[in-house]
C-alpha cells in the first residue's frame, strides 16, 4: 500500500515537472500527500473529563454475575464522578430484602460498604441507599451490589459499577 502511494507521489510530481513552468497565468498543479490511516484503540472505560485518571480495568474478575432479573443499578452509571455519600439506586431480589453494597479499589480492597435494604425481598425490588466514603484525591473504584451466599458466605448475584470517587 505504501509503495503504491510512493509511485503516485513520483507520477504527480513528474507530470507537475514536465507541464509547469511556462508562467501563462494557468492554475497550479495540485500535490498529493498521502495520509496515514491509524486505528483508534477503544478503551474498556472512557477516560474521565478531567483525563488525569482512568477507569480501565478498575473492577477486577467478578466472582458471580448478577443477571437482569436479580440486580439493576440505575445510578451511579459507569465512569461516573462522585461524592461521599455515594447514593445507589436501583432494583434487586435480595434473600429477606436484605444486601451489600461495596466500594473496592482498583486491587479489590474495600474502601468503604454497608448494608442495603429493598423493599421486599425475593422479588426485583427497589432500593436506594448511601455509602460514606473517604478519599484524598480522585480515586478510580469499582461499586459492587451484591449478596452473600448462605451456604458458604461468598458474594453472589454482583454488579459491579466502575465510577471515581472525588474527594
Amino acid at each position: 500500500m505504501k509503495t503504491l502511494a510512493l509511485l503516485a507521489l513520483c507520477f504527480v510530481a513528474a507530470l507537475a515537472a514536465a507541464c509547469g513552468g511556462d508562467d501563462s497565468g494557468g492554475s497550479a498543479t495540485p500535490t498529493m500527500t498521502p495520509t496515514p490511516a491509524s486505528p483508534t484503540p477503544t478503551p474498556t472505560y472512557a477516560p474521565t473529563p478531567t483525563g488525569s485518571v482512568t477507569l480501565q480495568n478498575v473492577c477486577t474478575a467478578n466472582p458471580s454475575p448478577a443477571t437482569a432479573d436479580q440486580v439493576i443499578v440505575d445510578s451511579p452509571g459507569p465512569s461516573d464522578m462522585v461524592t461521599s455519600p455515594l447514593h445507589v439506586t436501583g432494583k434487586i431480589a435480595a434473600f429477606e430484602a436484605q444486601f451489600n453494597i461495596a466500594i473496592k479499589d482498583a486491587g479489590g480492597n474495600d474502601i468503604a460498604s454497608a448494608a442495603g435494604h429493598s423493599s421486599e425481598g425475593q422479588t426485583l425490588a427497589p432500593f436506594s441507599e448511601s455509602v460514606p466514603f473517604t478519599v484524598t484525591t480522585e480515586t478510580p473504584a469499582c461499586v459492587w451490589v451484591f449478596d452473600f451466599s448462605e451456604a458458604n458466605g461468598q458474594p453472589i448475584m454482583v454488579h459491579q459499577v466502575p465510577v471515581l470517587l472525588e474527594p
